[in-house]
């Protein structure tokens, strides 16, 4: 397995951002439709689970209806964060995709109406089987799905993959998981450190499962059901919540019966239960107490009433007394009496917190608060503009604003504004770092880095409204909204970050030297002065270190030469670039990601120099249909090959003769319209004379499309070898694309990361010749990952091989294959 992919959670999400808002921070009420919702969600008291192993698995319907038609408090469980999967949409891989992942499903539960937390459990890629998924888990899993119910405490736990025992091993594996999760959270012996930091035992009283498809048994879950508030079924906000996984192209699958398919929740064993469990009424779930739920009840119902005649002052007051009813309830039970009532007070807070963004919302009470820059430094300051407004007819107490901020950071000033704006000047002192909590993982991002807070009164109910500081950057076509962020006061982003050198054989003399540009980004505020300089290994020679004087936050650019030894042994050769302010010394990039810009990746900031054995042919040109998902075209270049992306236009009508290869990218007859237009054209190519490489497409698209010369099929479910050591046989070990221009062994297959391949053809014609034979542990072999035939006076080459992920890591044995592939037409 990937070391990356073993990093800490809190590691991957460092710096990328934004909390998903808690309940203690309503937000202001956008329409009717969401205060009434909010005053529904209070006189509701059951909390609902629903596990899934990755974003996307989840029931969008289910979810919805759950928390939007019954109005139960609903949590969405994904044990990953779906990094090793595919990106339909930029070239993140790994954690990095797992940051847009996050955030796609953080917006798809905003859509469902429904809190969000995960694990520290990796997405590894495809797994086969429950087993393999679990050695690679271990004990982390089980322990942070403890960890979430214990705080989340829900009443009901959906195991959305209960009873499946095909398919994904993480599916599998998390089917297996959620029913001894639920045990061992009620265990008090399990996982004892837990309770020793002040979490209690929790057994929920109701495990539930899916049953799919059109003969469902158990409770079949309405949510073909038109809400009255929204005056849409459930069924669709929740796809329109789904569509909000992008980088798995979810609208293409959005029509699709699998998706549509009636869904009903069953116990394990298949019996049936009371669905009244999904949605207790606030007396029902405290029948010893019931004088206090029942009149904050009616309360609430008297405010419903008054919000739907839009007079939400009667409405505000009526929160208020239902607010104190709750506070009444707390207050009797200070000092326990039995074991029971820590648990009831525990249920009454989490009603207080609702009432609270209910009433927020009622009285339209929302605090914007900017900072004037996104990113801020130690040691310096900062300003933030706060505003806040309400509602001019709901009467109360509206205290003075403040700023909720870390420890030793300081107002140092605070001045009135315009109407009741204030601007405060934020002190961060010369030791600061961004806070950590030790269980940041479990939700979608850290806590904000600073919130603004006001302290309300209303019918003398007290209350806070907490928003998190956040700034905005304006571009002429758009507006972004950024999370605050503790940057380091330099960081340095380098181009390019990768180089491939031939080992053993004298440099060519355009590639005697190496440049790297290095952008040397200023955080702070004042003037500095920076050193820069770029680290080598023992016999590389680099430019001298450089001085750099900022006047104030700004880039600027630094080129280092660097002049390897004549000859470079294989390996991988680091060269770490620094920078220096004063005494302080910096080494890392902070870079918005391709694919959300809104979110910032820090890593070490680090050039390598992948030193290996690779043949190239004299003035090898070739043309790349990329996506906007595709690394190859760059990892090529550092071969010295001449790479053209080719555009719809050129791919339509420029000649196609002057390549010797052309290659098909991941996934582009899916994500380039034109690709199918075009296809013909290729097939002409190659027949021709090219030599056309066609990399892994999808089974849904390639069956109705079918591009290649002679008929082939891509396995469904996907053929694919999920382990990345798996053995290799050559099935012709004289086949040209195994020896020129270089030749292929098995040590050319060593260090391949996370996978060998995926979307493998299963069947395919006579006159295509399998090149390769690959088996997982445990299967038969399959020989539709390297697939070679001859077609006219050319050649076409389909592969599965995951070449998309191991050129940019600068595998050796990859780069050596691939380049074979390319070279076909100088090989006859």
């Amino acid at each position: 397995m990937k070391k990356g992919f073993q990093r800490h959670l809190a590691t991957r999400i460092v710096l990328a951002g934004l909390a998903c808002v808690p309940a203690a921070a309503p937000l202001v009420a956008q329409s009717l439709p969401e205060a009434l919702e909010a005053i529904d969600h209070v006189r509701v008291a059951t909390r609902i689970l629903y596990v899934t192993a990755h974003p996307d698995d989840e029931s969008s319907s289910v979810l919805t209806y759950l928390a939007r038609g019954l109005h139960a408090d609903v949590a969405l469980l994904s044990i990953t964060r779906g990094e090793g999967g595919q990106n339909a949409l930029g070239p993140e891989q790994g954690p990095q995709l797992g940051i847009l992942r996050t955030e796609e499903l953080l917006a798809a539960t905003r859509a469902y109406g429904v809190r969000l937390y995960f694990t520290r459990a990796p997405d590894f890629g495809y797994s086969k089987t429950p087993e393999g998924t679990l050695k690679v888990w271990g004990d982390t899993a089980l322990e942070d799905m403890v960890r979430v119910i214990r705080t989340f405490r829900p009443h009901v736990v959906i195991n959305h993959w209960g009873g499946v025992r095909t398919g994904h091993g993480h599916h599998q594996a998390a089917g297996i998981l959620t029913p001894k999760a639920v045990a061992a959270a009620g265990d008090p012996k399990a996982f004892p450190a837990q309770l020793a930091e002040g979490l209690d035992a929790w057994e929920p009283t109701l495990l539930l499962q899916l049953s799919r498809g059109d003969a469902v048994a158990g409770y079949r879950v309405p949510s073909d059901e038109i809400s009255p508030i929204w005056g849409k079924s459930y069924a669709e906000i929740g796809r329109e919540g789904f569509l909000n996984h992008r980088t798995q192209g979810i609208a293409a699958f959005l029509g699709s019966p699998f998706l549509r398919r009636p869904i009903a929740l069953v116990r394990p064993d298949g019996t049936s239960f009371d669905p009244a469990l999904l949605a207790r009424r606030l007396p029902e779930s405290v029948p010893n107490h019931r004088g206090a739920s029942e009149a904050a009840d009616r309360s609430l119902s008297t405010a419903r009433e008054a919000a739907l005649r839009l007079d939400w002052a009667a409405s505000a007051k009526a929160l208020a007394a239902a607010g104190h009813k709750i506070d009444e309830a707390i207050k009797l039970h200070d000092l326990p009496s039995d074991s029971a009532e820590p648990r009831l007070r525990w249920d009454f807070e989490r009603v207080r917190e609702r009432i609270d963004a209910a009433l927020a919302m009622a009285g339209a009470l929302h605090i914007e608060a900017q900072a004037d820059r996104s990113e801020v430094v130690a040691g310096e300051s900062f300003s933030v503009h706060m505003e806040v407004r309400r509602r001019a007819d709901v009467s109360g107490e509206f205290g003075k604003p403040s700023l909720v901020m870390p420890p030793g950071w300081s107002v140092a000033k605070e001045e009135p504004e315009a109407g009741s704006a204030v601007r405060f000047t934020v002190a961060i002192p010369k030791d600061a770092q961004t806070p950590r909590s030790p269980h940041d993982w479990m939700l979608p991002w850290p806590a904000p880095l600073v919130q603004a807070r006001v302290h309300a009164v209303v019918e003398g109910y007290a209350f806070d409204v907490v928003s998190p500081v956040t700034a905005q950057r304006a571009t002429s076509t758009r507006l972004d909204t950024l999370p605050l962020t503790l940057a380091p006061a330099v960081t340095l982003a380098l181009e390019p970050r990768q180089f491939v050198l031939p080992e053993k054989r004298p440099l060519r003399s355009s590639a005697k030297r190496l440049e790297v540009l290095a952008r040397v980004h200023y955080y702070g505020a004042g003037a500095a002065k920076v050193t820069v300089g770029l680290d080598a290994p023992l016999g590389w020679q680099t430019s001298p270190p450089q001085a750099l004087e900022f006047t104030g936050a700004g880039d600027q650019l630094v080129r280092f030469a660097v002049t390897p030894p004549a000859k470079v042994a294989a390996g991988n050769y680091a060269l770490p670039p620094w920078a220096s302010r004063d005494a302080e010394k910096f080494r890392t990039s902070l870079e918005p990601l391709p694919t959300l810009p809104t979110r910032l990746w820090s890593e070490p900031a680090v050039v390598t120099v992948h030193a290996f054995d690779v043949a190239v042919p004299e003035g090898l040109r070739v043309g790349y249909v990329a996506a906007e998902n595709d690394l190859i075209p760059e990892a090529l270049r550092r071969l010295g090959i001449d790479v053209e992306l080719l555009d719809p236009v050129a791919l339509a009508f420029s000649d196609l003769r002057r390549f010797d290869a052309i290659a098909i990218g991941i996934r582009a007859y899916e994500l380039r319209d034109d690709l199918a237009r075009a296809n013909q054209r290729l097939l002409d190519y190659a027949a021709a004379g090219g030599t056309l490489v066609v990399q892994y497409q999808r089974e849904n698209v390639w069956s109705a499309l079918k591009p290649a010369p002679y008929p082939a099929k891509i396995g469904s479910p996907t053929v694919r070898i999920t382990d990345q050591n798996s053995p290799v046989r050559f099935l012709a070990p004289e086949h040209p694309v195994l020896n020129f221009p270089n030749k292929i062994s098995q040590e050319d297959f060593k260090g391949w990361q996370q996978e060998r391949g995926l979307y493998f053809w299963s069947q395919f014609d006579p006159r295509y010749q399998p090149v390769l034979a690959l088996r997982d542990p445990g299967e038969e072999e399959t020989t539709g990952g390297l697939v070679y035939a001859r077609t006219g006076k050319g050649v076409y080459i389909y592969t599965g091989l995951a070449f998309f992920r191991q050129l940019p890591e600068g595998v050796p044995g990859a780069y050596r294959l691939f380049v074979n592939l390319l070279s076909q037409s100088k090989a006859r």
